[in-house]
């Protein structure tokens, strides 16, 4: 079977078809819940092999730690022996948290191997050996084991002068690192990028907006910069989202205009002895609110692989715009005071936002992917 995705979507399916290599079909699993595999009778060679994301942590929102993201889902990959399989499989597919308190849910391939969720942006409990606020899952009994990337911290200011998070990626496919952590928000009424699964969640600095992390390089980091957002990071099969650019003038000679900030672009590619998220990061965006009139845009959504873009505001009147969303596996956004944060992708951190009670982004829902041979 062959999976093309030219957004951020996926879904769950087999078919057969020419291909070369170990195995001869693939199946994806990415709503969150249980379901049942059963084992194929005309099953060939002598093993399968397994990818299994935990889902991710909530961000954070006015609560203590203002603004942090939520952390990636880890990741466990592993051979199992065809004689090892029973006739059926019990497939648990853990939910992605909406509590800022909270934790992603558990996904697992039977009894074979499972990874823990995130945790969320507002929860430091131990998570399989580590601590910390918004940290991510791990692996748990695969060949290979790795953890998801942590949220970003916000930036603990008052009602109107605060900054929130990035949330962490889940790792990539390829198992070969772990997930990237979301952009921190460095300074006044700014938002940090998304992690991407090939890089970090830009960091972002006063009213400025970060670009989210892609799936082959990190987001870009904001400046002190209130006409524009910067840009997401590269994508293996697709360039990172063009950061928004306003340009302010009086009511009187027309309140100024904006450009909206870009979606990063590529796809992604789900095969048999493929498995490729190859999306850019989402661009940044800063908003401007000026006694009558308001400029700006939503941050763009980050591809597959790619983070959402953060969002910051200059002035401190609030407009309720938002960061961008994480691609598959990519973390959500963060949002400075007032903005909601972006959510995360499947198994990607939810953002954080600097003030306003529930605008932290949710984390996204774990996935399995099965590759296995028919014969």
């Amino acid at each position: 079977m062959t999976r093309r995705f030219p957004g951020t979507g996926g879904g769950g399916g087999s078919s057969s078809g020419v291909t070369i290599g170990e195995f001869n079909m693939v199946r994806l699993f990415n709503n969150a819940g249980t379901v049942t595999w059963t084992k194929p009778p005309n099953l060939g060679g002598d093993r399968i092999k397994v990818y299994v994301w935990g889902a991710g942590g909530a961000g954070c929102d006015q609560t203590t730690p203002i603004g942090n993201g939520g952390g990636g889902g880890g990741l466990a990959i592993k051979y199992i022996d065809v004689s090892l399989l029973g006739a059926t499989e019990t497939l648990t597919i853990g939910a992605g948290s909406n509590n800022l308190n909270g934790v992603g849910g558990t996904s697992s391939f039977g009894s074979h191997c499972s990874a823990t969720g995130g945790n969320s942006g507002a929860n430091n409990a131990t998570n399989q050996g580590d601590t910390g606020y918004g940290i991510g899952g791990i692996g748990v009994g695969g060949d290979i084991n790795r953890r998801g990337g942590s949220g970003g911290a916000g930036y603990n200011g008052a009602s109107t002068n605060a900054g929130g998070g990035g949330g962490g990626s889940a790792p990539a496919p390829s198992g070969l690192v772990n997930g990237y952590p979301g952009g921190r928000a460095q300074s006044t009424r700014s938002g940090g990028g998304g992690g991407g699964i090939g890089g970090a969640g830009g960091r972002s600095l006063s009213y400025g907006s970060a670009g989210g992390g892609g799936s082959m390089s990190a987001g870009v980091g904001a400046t002190s910069y209130i006409y524009g957002g910067n840009n997401g990071g590269a994508g293996w099969l697709g360039p990172g989202g063009l950061g928004n650019n306003s340009i302010y003038t009086y009511v009187t000679y027309g309140g100024g205009s904006s450009t909206n900030a870009e979606e990063g672009q590529g796809g992604a590619i789900i095969e048999p002895n493929m498995i490729l998220f190859g999306g850019g990061g989402g661009g940044g965006s800063v908003s401007y609110t000026f006694s009558s009139y308001n400029i700006g845009s939503n941050a763009g959504d980050g591809g597959p692989g790619g983070g959402g873009g953060g969002c910051g505001i200059y002035e401190t009147t609030a407009c309720y715009r938002k960061a961008g969303s994480g691609g598959i596996l990519g973390g959500g956004g963060g949002g400075s005071h007032y903005i909601y944060a972006g959510d995360g992708g499947n198994a990607g951190g939810g953002g954080g936002t600097g003030y306003g009670g529930g605008y932290y982004g949710q984390g996204g829902a774990g996935l399995i992917i099965i590759q296995y041979k028919v014969v």
